[in-house]
């Protein structure tokens, strides 16, 4: 009897560690697009769990991709294709977020890092799950932004200014944390951010080419905190309920009810229309120097 369980023991000993390398076991991906000359690349990316990187190529390439992803979720699949002159890049990870449970919410694990060509106007739709993001668009020529981002912590910068115009950058918050830097430098038109439960930090600091910009600010349960440069001309029109907050700087006055001005608006070189409905949540504005 004694012998038994002891083989028993030994047996179960050698087996264990091989299950749990094969659950945790990872594989690298390195993936290169090379150079075309195209007018516009669409991007669509769509990443359940992990660590996502994005920023310029080093190289002459339209994609550098290098990928650790865990065997368990599915390699990531890349594909490009193009139509006239337009460019159609997908990636997407191997779970999509359907992976995400509460033996899988560890979004270190898996590391994504994917580098654009600097060549190309880009339209970029990203879409995650449960990622930890620093999305540097620094450098890169963006035309269009969408970033669904789920239970993710982002980070979105722009460092220096944005060669090309981007009509509508559109940011969605769910149980996550987004902050974005230098916003000014994207040279965007039309912002609009929605926030569930999740929190905002939006720094629209920047060379703000364009003369006139609006933005819409949704709220439900969250919160979002907006920091403007005092040269920019600031009109604020909030919608509140008894239940909500919204806190806007003191050099923002009333001029009719519900508006609040800038005293800079009239003479402003660029000026923005901000748009704000809060639910139960909280939204904050401040004019910086």
């Amino acid at each position: 009897m004694k012998a038994r369980w002891i083989i028993a023991v030994l047996i179960t000993t050698l087996l264990i560690p091989q299950f749990v390398g094969a659950r945790d076991r990872y594989e690298d991906l390195q993936k290169t697009i090379p150079f075309e000359k195209l007018d516009e690349l669409q991007v669509d990316i769509d990443i359940g769990i992990a660590e996502l990187i994005i920023g310029k190529a080093k190289s002459n390439n339209i994609l550098e991709a290098d990928i650790t992803y865990k065997v368990k979720r599915g390699e990531p699949d890349i594909r490009f294709r193009k139509s006239g002159k337009i460019g159609y890049l997908s990636i997407e990870s191997g779970d999509k977020g359907n992976d995400i449970n509460s033996d899988n919410r560890d979004h270190g694990d898996e590391v994504w890092e994917l580098l654009f060509t600097d060549k190309i106007p880009i339209t970029f739709t990203i879409d995650v799950g449960l990622v930890d993001g620093m999305l540097n668009m620094t450098g890169l020529r963006i035309i269009d932004l969408d970033i669904s981002g789920g239970l993710s912590d982002i980070d979105l910068e722009f460092d220096e200014p944005n060669k090309e115009t981007i009509d509508q950058i559109r940011i969605e918050v769910g149980l996550g944390d987004f902050k974005g830097y230098n916003l000014g430098n994207a040279n965007f038109k039309s912002l609009k951010v929605e926030c569930g439960l999740g929190s905002a930090t939006l720094d629209l600091t920047g060379d703000w080419r364009i003369p006139e910009a609006e933005m819409d600010i949704e709220v439900g349960l969250g919160s979002a905190k907006v920091e403007i440069p005092s040269r920019i001309g600031v009109e604020v029109m909030a919608e509140e309920s008894f239940l909500s907050s919204v806190n806007l700087d003191r050099e923002l006055r009333e001029v009719r009810d519900g508006i609040h001005r800038s005293a800079n608006w009239n003479d402003a070189k660029s000026r923005i229309s901000i748009d704000a409905q809060v639910g139960l949540g909280s939204v904050k504005i401040r004019l910086i120097d």
